[in-house]
């Protein structure tokens, strides 16, 4: 039944994809506002992937090895995202304000391309739901709260970016059910297949899903918070951070 444990906390974070996907179709929020929710999101995510992931990874696997696999599993994502850069997903989490993501007329195959990188972007949380639970029989509340709030501004921008590159509602939804069913099962079959692992290997698998997390962050959902958002972004993904810092605190 651990599959099944893992599975349902990562569906359960997927709901912030769902919930954001929905308000950026229909909801009617200009580049600015979605820029400062993406700032936010990028805070938590920052918070959660230094304090409580990187942390444990170091604590229980030891600093340079845990620092050898941070290092390599940031490279990992940033060489599939340059891939999938060249081939027209690489403004995948823009809303369309200020950069408008490519169409599949203007860049034949970007939809697909699109569909890969957003899976992409959902694989390091799941893996990490999955070793949360793993390793403890679930992921602390705090955790799963920061992937649903971080993953609630990155659905809102998507989605947004790909009805304004006049991509229909039915491709839209299909993309980010399908992800959803991806965050589930990646986080059931890691919570599955790791229990048997040493808990040092599992404290270096952690640390790699932190660093291709922080590339996912830096690459996908700054670049958009940062883009003409008006003053202050810093302190918002500041006050992201520390909301998570103390979600953490009172779960610890």
């Amino acid at each position: 039944m651990t599959w099944l444990v893992g599975a349902g906390w990562g569906w359960i974070a997927s709901l912030g994809l769902l919930a954001g996907a929905a308000a950026g179709m229909y909801g009617s929020l200009e580049h600015r506002a979605i820029a400062r929710a993406m700032a936010l999101g990028a805070g938590a995510l920052l918070a959660v992937l230094s304090l409580e992931l990187l942390a444990a990874a170091t604590r229980e696997g030891g600093a340079a090895r845990a620092a050898a696999a941070f290092a390599f599993g940031a490279g990992a994502f940033s060489l599939a995202n340059a891939w999938l850069a060249r081939r027209g997903a690489r403004d995948r989490k823009r809303c369309g304000g200020c950069v408008e993501q490519p169409s599949e007329r203007s860049v034949p195959g970007s939809g697909l391309a699109i569909v890969v990188g957003t899976m992409l972007d959902a694989l390091p949380e799941s893996v990490v739901l999955g070793l949360e639970t793993a390793r403890g029989g679930a992921p602390g509340w705090a955790v799963v709260a920061a992937f649903a709030v971080g993953n609630f501004p990155e659905g809102l921008s998507s989605a947004a970016g790909m009805a304004a590159a006049g991509r229909g509602a039915r491709y839209i939804w299909a993309v980010w059910i399908a992800v959803s069913a991806l965050s589930a099962a990646t986080a059931g079959a890691s919570a599955a297949l790791l229990p048997a692992a040493s808990a040092s290997a599992l404290a270096h698998l952690q640390a790699f899903a932190a660093g291709a997390l922080l590339s996912m962050t830096v690459e996908t959902l700054i670049p958009e918070a940062a883009h003409d958002a008006g003053a202050f972004t810093g302190t918002l993904a500041a006050a992201g951070f520390v909301v998570l810092m103390l979600l953490l605190a009172l779960a610890a």
